[in-house]
């Protein structure tokens, strides 16, 4: 079995037909997915990404077919030069280099910089919506993912991080009914990991990448891990500014509690997500991220009118945080 550096470099030589060393492959991304992601230092390989993975995560092997169907359909997304399959789940592919310009790149930014971006983000977003998938997507968004993004916030930032009782919040009934009412709702395509590091700024357009987890839920749950990213650290104007945006780019506007209870969704398994890698990969530089994100958690509780159906779950959210 090749190593990541083997299989790109040698995906490389076959496209360029011009050698291309092992020694010249320089990580830019690897993690506890299974993805190693790397450019070659040579010139001659300029311009092409390698992405390498294993079996560590379902939805792998789906980056390369999502790309594939969603490129067919017009969507913004890299386009995949080469492939190789390497068996047991593994495998490797290149892809066009879209630079090193993401949202998250533009954090500190002006404000107007940041809007004009975000305006190409959504601009590349809001069609995926409204796709008709002719490939397989991960499984959709059903009450029981709903209650795994709950139970992982619930085991790794309550349990791990605030020490409080992981059990007596996710066993909380308002959560269970927020899952079943979200699970019950039209669904439409949905990119799952819609942050500021997955949109990718060049040509003078936004584009989509990691997008191997798309599948079948709510589109407003791709508009909060926008609005509301940790990364981020919008202020509430600039996240009214951006929900206004969206609102007018889309045509219509966002249905307030359906908007809410995916928002508290998205943050309590991006929460639970920055915990578990924190304290269990020992990657601290994610615990960073947790009073941010906890930050956009009281402030989307705090967006839930005193009638709405969704009053308890922000009660409850905010009583544990």
């Amino acid at each position: 079995m090749p190593t990541p550096a083997q299989a790109i470099a040698s995906l490389m030589q076959d496209l360029l037909h011009l050698p291309v060393g092992v020694d010249s492959m320089q990580l830019i991304a690897a993690g506890a997915s299974g993805r190693s992601i790397m450019r070659s230092s040579q010139p001659e390989a300029q311009g092409i990404l390698g992405i390498y993975w294993t079996a560590n995560r379902a939805d792998n092997a789906s980056f390369v077919p999502a790309a594939q169907g969603l490129a067919a359909a017009g969507m913004n997304v890299p386009t995949i030069l080469s492939t190789a399959d390497y068996g047991e789940g593994r495998g490797a592919c290149l892809v066009q280099d879209l630079g090193v310009t993401d949202l998250l790149s533009l954090k500190d930014a002006p404000w107007p910089i940041r809007k004009a971006a975000y305006a190409k983000a959504f601009r590349a977003l809001i069609p995926l919506h409204s796709l008709q998938p002719t490939w397989e997507l991960q499984p959709a968004f059903e009450s029981s993912m709903y209650r795994w993004e709950q139970e992982y916030f619930a085991e790794h930032l309550v349990g791990r991080h605030l020490c409080k009782d992981a059990a007596a919040f996710a066993a909380h009934p308002a959560l269970h009914l927020m899952a079943e009412e979200l699970a019950a709702l039209p669904r439409v395509p949905v990119h799952r990991d819609c942050q500021s590091q997955n949109i990718m700024l060049s040509a003078g357009k936004a584009w989509l990448i990691d997008f191997q987890g798309m599948r079948y839920g709510r589109a407003e749950y791709d508009i909060a891990s926008l609005v509301y990213d940790p990364y981020m650290d919008f202020s509430e104007q600039e996240c009214e500014e951006l929900l206004s945006l969206y609102t007018e780019m889309n045509g219509s506007a966002l249905h307030e509690d359906i908007f809410h209870a995916c928002a508290m969704q998205r943050l309590m398994q991006a929460l639970g997500a920055f915990a578990n890698i924190g304290y269990n990969q020992n990657k601290k530089w994610y615990l960073s991220l947790i009073p941010v994100g906890l930050r956009r958690l009281r402030q989307v509780t705090n967006r839930v009118q005193l009638n709405s159906p969704l009053r308890e779950v922000a009660q409850w959210l905010q009583d544990v945080i």
